[in-house]
């Protein structure tokens, strides 16, 4: 079984790289690097593109231009998820990051029992420094309204090649949860904390809010339910 950890990254008014750097350090510091690690990079400089080519000697790293792509977070999402090659995809947000050493292994343990997808524990953070607000994923049958208590899609690890909807913003994670467990079922859940989401100005849930109303009429209408 391999794995792919699938990154979506921009530059982030010029700190995107420095956040990129800290996901590929909490990487290395694994117990297990036995991963392939594939960016799709939408920058406006060549910061990420620079750092990528450095940390190619201790990575497996596949580095893709996502510039030719609608500058959003589910194509750029997407492209990095279309160039993987493991039979599972790790999802991680270039801003987030992984806490303890053992993440890796427990994700490929998870995946070992073939469950279709999986959500692990998580931490939110400011900085790397001060990690808060732990979060146990579980599903709910509110997900399509933007109730989301799964987290973002960093915590998510899916069997084969998934992708968001390219027509969402704000709740880009919630169609795609909404998919799988229509499809696959409940997920298999790691109880564990093994990621941080990074809060910042720039996240999709701060950029996007205004689009949540237009969005969820979208989802409904797309899946057939009841608004």
């Amino acid at each position: 079984m391999n794995l792919s950890i699938a990154i979506p990254t921009y530059e982030c008014k010029g700190i995107g790289w420095l956040y990129l750097a800290e996901l590929f350090n909490s990487i290395l510091k694994q117990s297990d690097t036995n991963v392939e690690v594939v960016v799709s990079d939408q920058s406006t400089d060549d910061n990420i593109k620079t750092l990528c080519s450095v940390y190619k000697t201790h990575l497996n790293l596949k580095y893709i231009s996502g510039h030719h792509l609608p500058r959003k977070n589910s194509p750029n999402a997407n492209n990095a998820i279309n160039h993987c090659s493991g039979d599972y995809i790790k999802i991680m947000f270039g801003d987030d990051f992984f806490v303890p050493e053992y993440a890796v292994t427990k994700i490929k343990e998870a995946c070992s029992n073939g469950t279709h997808w999986i959500a692990n524990g998580s931490w939110h953070c400011h900085n790397i420094h001060y990690l808060k607000d732990p979060m146990i994923p579980r599903y709910n049958l509110q997900i399509l309204d933007g109730i989301n208590t799964i987290s973002s899609p960093s915590v998510i690890t899916i069997k084969g090649k998934h992708f968001f909807d390219e027509n969402l913003e704000m709740l880009m994670d919630c169609e795609f949860y909404y998919r799988l467990h229509k499809n696959y079922g409940e997920p298999t859940i790691i109880s564990d904390f093994l990621i941080c989401n990074r809060l910042h100005s720039m996240q999709i849930g701060t950029l996007a809010k205004d689009k949540l109303g237009s969005e969820k009429i979208y989802c409904y209408k797309k899946h057939g339910a009841q608004i």
